[in-house]
């Protein structure tokens, strides 16, 4: 997924002005759907992370970074063929 951040401006009538370099990196030519996601300026930064939270969804994964790069790292150690298989 790519990533695009940009300010917009939405006009009384309900359309959405997006920047032109912005709407270059989009291919807009292309008839692919985009998903687009808004974030509200006028809402407090703390309610906008809630809003985005809901949406995403959170991380349940309470340990620390450094836990879950050594499991990374162990599990990329593994043969996973030969535990699979008696050969």
């Amino acid at each position: 997924m790519k990533t695009i951040s940009c300010d917009a401006v939405l006009t009384p009538d309900g359309q959405l002005i997006l920047p032109p370099e912005v709407v270059k990196r989009l291919d807009v030519k292309s008839k692919a759907k985009r998903r687009i996601i808004i974030l509200n300026n006028q809402e407090s930064h703390k309610e906008s992370q809630k809003r985005l939270s809901e949406f995403c969804g959170k991380w349940q994964d309470q340990r620390d970074a450094d836990e879950i790069i050594a499991e990374i790292y162990t599990d990329r150690e593994k043969n996973c063929r030969s535990d699979r298989f008696s050969l």
